[in-house]
Protein backbone atom coordinates (compact mmCIF):
# COMPACT_ATOMS: atom_id res chain seq x y z
CA UNK A 1 0.00 0.00 0.00
CA UNK A 2 3.27 1.84 0.87
CA UNK A 3 4.31 1.58 -2.72
CA UNK A 4 0.96 3.01 -4.31
CA UNK A 5 1.17 5.88 -2.28
CA UNK A 6 4.61 6.75 -2.84
CA UNK A 7 4.27 6.18 -6.40
CA UNK A 8 0.66 8.55 -6.20
CA UNK A 9 2.09 11.38 -4.72
CA UNK A 10 5.74 11.93 -5.94
CA UNK A 11 5.03 10.50 -9.62
CA UNK A 12 3.87 13.37 -11.16
CA UNK A 13 5.47 16.02 -9.60
CA UNK A 14 9.22 14.87 -10.21
CA UNK A 15 7.63 13.77 -14.00
CA UNK A 16 6.43 17.45 -13.71
CA UNK A 17 10.48 18.56 -12.46
CA UNK A 18 12.43 16.66 -14.93
CA UNK A 19 10.39 17.60 -18.42
CA UNK A 20 10.70 21.49 -17.20
CA UNK A 21 14.47 21.16 -16.18
CA UNK A 22 15.85 22.09 -19.56
CA UNK A 23 13.77 25.26 -19.22
CA UNK A 24 14.58 26.09 -15.94
CA UNK A 25 18.48 25.52 -16.78
CA UNK A 26 18.27 27.92 -19.90
CA UNK A 27 16.21 30.62 -17.76
CA UNK A 28 13.11 30.72 -19.86
CA UNK A 29 10.64 29.16 -17.55
CA UNK A 30 9.23 31.24 -14.30
CA UNK A 31 7.99 29.35 -11.44
CA UNK A 32 5.50 26.34 -12.05
CA UNK A 33 1.89 27.27 -11.19
CA UNK A 34 -1.08 25.51 -9.77
CA UNK A 35 -2.09 24.89 -13.19
CA UNK A 36 0.83 22.69 -14.03
CA UNK A 37 0.76 20.68 -10.82
CA UNK A 38 -2.63 19.63 -12.03
CA UNK A 39 -2.19 19.09 -15.44
CA UNK A 40 1.03 16.34 -14.31
CA UNK A 41 -1.17 15.02 -11.78
CA UNK A 42 -4.42 14.67 -14.80
CA UNK A 43 -1.48 12.84 -17.28
CA UNK A 44 0.76 10.88 -15.34
CA UNK A 45 -1.24 9.27 -12.37
CA UNK A 46 -2.60 6.37 -13.87
CA UNK A 47 1.08 5.46 -15.92
CA UNK A 48 1.84 5.89 -12.12
CA UNK A 49 -0.35 3.24 -10.95
CA UNK A 50 1.01 0.90 -13.92
CA UNK A 51 4.79 1.56 -12.97
CA UNK A 52 3.93 1.09 -9.56
CA UNK A 53 1.94 -2.15 -10.33
CA UNK A 54 5.26 -3.19 -12.23
CA UNK A 55 7.41 -2.44 -9.37
CA UNK A 56 5.27 -4.61 -7.07
CA UNK A 57 5.79 -7.41 -9.70
CA UNK A 58 9.21 -7.39 -9.67
CA UNK A 59 10.11 -6.81 -6.10
CA UNK A 60 11.93 -10.45 -5.99
CA UNK A 61 14.26 -9.09 -8.55
CA UNK A 62 17.39 -7.62 -7.14
CA UNK A 63 17.82 -4.49 -9.18
CA UNK A 64 14.30 -3.25 -9.47
CA UNK A 65 15.00 0.23 -9.37
CA UNK A 66 17.23 -0.32 -12.41
CA UNK A 67 14.59 -2.88 -13.95
CA UNK A 68 11.84 -0.02 -13.08
CA UNK A 69 13.38 2.54 -14.58
CA UNK A 70 14.41 0.67 -17.85
CA UNK A 71 10.71 0.36 -18.19
CA UNK A 72 9.22 3.76 -18.41
CA UNK A 73 12.08 4.75 -20.44
CA UNK A 74 11.25 2.18 -22.74
CA UNK A 75 7.64 2.96 -22.52
CA UNK A 76 8.01 7.32 -22.86
CA UNK A 77 10.76 6.57 -25.19
CA UNK A 78 8.35 4.30 -27.48
CA UNK A 79 5.07 7.28 -27.01
CA UNK A 80 7.93 10.14 -27.72
CA UNK A 81 9.30 8.25 -30.83
CA UNK A 82 7.51 10.50 -33.85
CA UNK A 83 9.96 13.36 -32.59
CA UNK A 84 12.84 14.10 -34.87
CA UNK A 85 15.11 15.57 -32.30
CA UNK A 86 17.55 13.05 -30.48
CA UNK A 87 17.30 15.44 -27.48
CA UNK A 88 13.33 15.51 -27.25
CA UNK A 89 13.26 11.72 -27.21
CA UNK A 90 15.82 11.44 -24.73
CA UNK A 91 13.96 13.95 -22.21
CA UNK A 92 10.84 11.96 -23.07
CA UNK A 93 12.27 8.97 -21.68
CA UNK A 94 13.99 11.02 -19.15
CA UNK A 95 10.94 12.00 -17.91
CA UNK A 96 9.63 8.36 -17.32
CA UNK A 97 12.55 7.09 -15.98
CA UNK A 98 13.42 9.55 -13.12
CA UNK A 99 10.60 9.38 -11.60
CA UNK A 100 10.65 5.57 -11.60
CA UNK A 101 13.61 5.37 -10.06
CA UNK A 102 13.33 7.57 -7.19
CA UNK A 103 9.53 6.50 -6.46
CA UNK A 104 10.94 2.75 -6.56
CA UNK A 105 14.07 3.11 -4.73
CA UNK A 106 11.69 5.32 -1.83
CA UNK A 107 8.98 2.29 -1.98
CA UNK A 108 12.04 -0.43 -1.63
CA UNK A 109 13.61 1.69 1.38
CA UNK A 110 9.97 2.11 2.88
CA UNK A 111 9.68 -1.67 2.88
CA UNK A 112 12.52 -2.56 4.24
CA UNK A 113 11.89 -0.66 7.48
Amino acid sequence: MKRLLIFTILFPPLALVVFNTPDMIAGRFGLMDLNALQSAYIIAVIPSWLVAAIDWWQTRLWATTAAGAALCYVAAFSIGFPFSDAFSVLMVGLVGAVPAAVCSWLSRTAATK
